[in-house]
């Protein structure tokens, strides 16, 4: 069952005044664009939305006026002991009342419309680049060194006096007492070259008696690098359980409204090995439309990945009005909001992960292989944990992964590979939040092995030099991700010759210390 419910997403912005001036609470955003991503996030629920435009909000290439999401959320739900349902989450987050977030740690109730509170916690938002950290370091000491405001605001703890948790946002202790004191060479513990780190919670404005009484922390950062990192965005989040309540069937899904330049001829599908949700446009060219520019030929896919969770499902659907917690909830368990399971009518059984065929693979499930009409594309990804215990927490990393090197379903392709490659990265490293809160360099988070590719392109003929005395497998895969040479090599080189067409493949790596993927071009 698919509901086909047009919207104006131009009514989007008639939503956001109404709401914005009907409520006092603000919404503060701030821009993330340290590699080749633009992209605009704010404290109120949401992000990759340029709500006061009502336009899309993650740009690639920065610059170019070219968007691939036109907006996300995060959507949250359990139940309690008594089996009730709890429910935090809404498509477009416009602050106030348009919002199920909304700024700062959660507090005591008087504490929200206090002064103290707002100077705290009103813009809930901090972003500081590692460049900044590593020259606080060196010059926190010296005299005439000006703090930049996020070191110095840092939320490493939180005003108790105000019901506020004692321990919030992660930082470096450097004499261990517990204590954030950036004049005294403490700095925030982030990740990536740039990180943007916020504060939420729940309850603090209009609840309305559903919520779970949760502090959600989010951690969106980026790589400048010369691979597909330099395309990528991260998130990490952590929702803490403040409330006295022990949840159980918790879910926690992304919101995700991709529009690939225009935003009227997508498609949508997922692969669940790969635990990764793609939008990618419904055919080879994408015009601009309705003041919306277009990527023209070969356009991108641009995907988000669940790198710390299994994905609990996948899906897809067209109409915007999914605002009600029953409804949220029924998508992140695989319903419609009447109740009944997403069918895969190739198996003509339910299932978690719509649209989950290889849109390369003409006889798998996927929108081509449906026939359905491109247009305007909205999903979820949802992880799971079986309980979220009062005084716990969840922590939970994703990637937003772009590819545009090839032709449209090329892409595609592409993204998947990426996907793969990330999951392997982050499986052998220590430097991801969920893994570690210690914090690494570059290298140890990629923690690829360096090995050298060479010629490439290729007639088909190439090297491998991992640069290191020991033995490793070696493996090459064509764009559609099947397997077209393995090989264990004893040594630190070897010479390949593959017997394959033109095109674009993947060569992967791996020794017992780590893996990584490089592109091959094959050009005879």
């Amino acid at each position: 069952m698919i509901i086909e419910v047009a919207m104006n997403k131009f009514l989007t912005i008639l939503l956001f005044f109404v709401g914005y001036f009907n409520n006092a609470q603000v919404l503060n955003n701030v821009i993330l664009d340290y590699n080749n991503v633009k992209t605009i996030l704010n404290d109120e629920g949401g992000f990759f939305y340029n709500a006061s435009a009502g336009i899309s909000g993650y740009e690639i290439p920065k610059g170019s006026g070219l968007n691939t999401i036109y907006a996300g959320s995060y959507w949250i739900g359990a139940k309690d002991a008594f089996g009730n349902l709890h429910v935090s989450g809404t498509t477009y987050s416009t602050g106030g009342s348009g919002s199920a977030f909304h700024s700062g740690p959660l507090a005591e109730s008087i504490a929200y419309g206090s002064t103290n509170y707002s100077n705290l916690y009103q813009n809930a938002l901090w972003k500081v680049s590692s460049a900044e950290i590593q020259n606080h370091i060196a010059n926190y000491q010296n005299t005439g060194y000006t703090m930049p405001n996020a070191i110095l605001t840092w939320p490493g703890n939180g005003d108790v006096n105000l019901g506020v948790a004692s321990q919030l946002a992660p930082f470096i202790d450097m004499n261990n007492n517990g204590i954030y004191e950036p004049a005294m060479g403490d700095y925030p513990d982030i990740r990536g070259d740039q990180a943007v780190y916020i504060i939420m919670n729940d309850e603090s404005f209009n609840p309305d008696g559903n919520q779970l009484g949760i502090e959600l922390h989010a951690m969106f950062y980026q790589f400048v690098s010369s691979n597909y990192l330099n395309n990528a965005t991260f998130l990490n989040t952590k929702v803490y359980n403040r409330s006295n309540m022990n949840y159980t069937d918790y879910r926690q899904a992304l919101f995700m409204d991709f529009d690939i330049g225009n935003y009227a001829d997508d498609y949508i599908g997922c692969n669940a090995p790969n635990n990764v949700l793609f939008g990618y446009n419904g055919d080879d060219t994408d015009e601009p439309a309705n003041g919306q520019a277009g990527y023209g030929n070969n356009p991108p896919c641009q995907g988000v990945v669940a790198l710390s969770h299994q994905l609990e499902n996948a899906g897809y659907f067209t109409n915007t009005q999914y605002n009600l917690d029953t409804t949220l909830w029924l998508m992140m368990n695989s319903q419609w909001s009447d109740s009944t399971d997403w069918i895969n009518p190739v198996t003509n059984s339910a299932t978690n992960f719509m649209y989950s065929g290889n849109p390369n693979d003409s006889n798998a499930w996927h929108e081509q292989s449906n026939n359905n009409p491109a247009g305007d594309r909205r999903g979820l990804l949802t992880i799971a944990e079986p309980t979220l215990p009062a005084g716990g927490s969840i922590c939970a990393d994703f990637a937003f992964i772009y590819d545009r090197s090839g032709s449209r379903l090329t892409n595609v392709q592409n993204v998947i590979n990426i996907a793969e490659m990330l999951q392997n990265a982050y499986d052998i490293s220590s430097g991801f939040p969920c893994q570690s809160q210690n914090n690494v360099s570059f290298q140890e988070l990629t923690d690829g092995i360096a090995f050298e590719l060479y010629p490439n392109p290729s007639n088909g003929t190439f090297n491998i030099d991992i640069n290191q005395n020991e033995s490793f497998d070696l493996e090459v895969k064509n764009a559609l991700g099947s397997v077209v040479f393995k090989e264990s090599v004893n040594g630190k080189t070897a010479s390949i010759k593959l017997n394959q067409a033109n095109g674009i493949y993947f060569v992967s790596v791996k020794t017992a210390n780590g893996s990584s993927l490089k592109k091959l071009i094959i050009q005879k």
